[in-house]
């Protein structure tokens, strides 16, 4: 895959703390890109923040409120006075049955996955816009095939999915490119006391997702990219 400069870019990541926020940002530094990242852990943030190969930042903060996404930018562009990449790799991912799914559930779930995507992507949009750049949604394969208990969790990566389609419409005059990653489970620490390691073990590794981030957002931008299902050579829980 050919590469496109995009060392001294900087990058906000949200879920930068660990997973695969934390392994983008780590991939992304690598090739000289300048991180903010973002989440509710300042230790985490710290401790990722200063394990990059470049100069970064980072922000405490719950994106779910309303004035975060505005502030988030703020700060990046105080920062580095350029925003080329938005990743959105915060998510929340709990199962619950239909009749388990009150508004207070289907809220909080909603509020994370897709209204905070949302808002964030409203706020970096006209600094994306002056830099031609690139905002990566990382879905999930509930948004592509329905599971038991993941009605709150697939609508909301379906909306992603679906707000990422018209995001490729709405930045096509501006050279802003779209990436919507719609991957199978990933080992992170959303899987603790929900899998056996023998399940984890196949699942997609967290290191590997974020090269593939990384990769990505470096490619040659004549290349456009449909919405991406990833998956594993097996299924994980054939491992049971």
């Amino acid at each position: 895959m050919a590469q496109a400069t995009i060392e001294g870019q900087v990058a906000l990541i949200t879920g930068g703390g660990s997973g695969v926020g934390a392994e983008s940002a780590k991939a992304l530094a690598d090739l000289g890109v300048h991180t903010v990242l973002t989440g509710r852990r300042e230790d985490r943030l710290r401790e990722v923040s200063e394990s990059l190969a470049t100069r970064g930042a980072y922000v405490a903060a719950d994106i779910t409120e309303l004035d975060t996404p505005q502030h988030l930018v703020t700060t990046t562009i105080e920062q580095f006075e350029r925003l080329d990449l938005v990743i959105h790799a915060a998510g929340a991912f709990e199962k619950r049955s239909l009749e388990a799914t009150d508004a207070e559930f289907w809220h909080r779930i909603i509020d994370l996955n897709l209204t905070a995507v949302v808002a964030l992507t409203r706020s970096a949009w006209p600094h994306l816009i002056k830099t031609a750049g690139q905002v990566v949604l990382i879905s999930s394969a509930a948004a592509l095939r329905g599971f038991a208990g993941n009605a709150a969790y697939a609508a909301s990566k379906g909306g992603m999915n679906a707000f990422g389609e018209v995001l490729r419409v709405e930045g096509q005059p501006h050279r802003i490119r779209i990436l919507t990653l719609s991957p199978a489970q990933i080992d992170t620490e959303l899987w603790d006391g929900r899998a056996p390691d023998a399940v984890r073990s196949k699942m997609i590794r967290p290191q590997g997702f974020g090269h593939l981030v990384a990769a990505l957002v470096s490619s040659d931008r004549s290349i456009d990219y449909a919405p991406l299902p990833i998956q594993t050579p097996t299924d994980p829980w054939s491992a049971t």
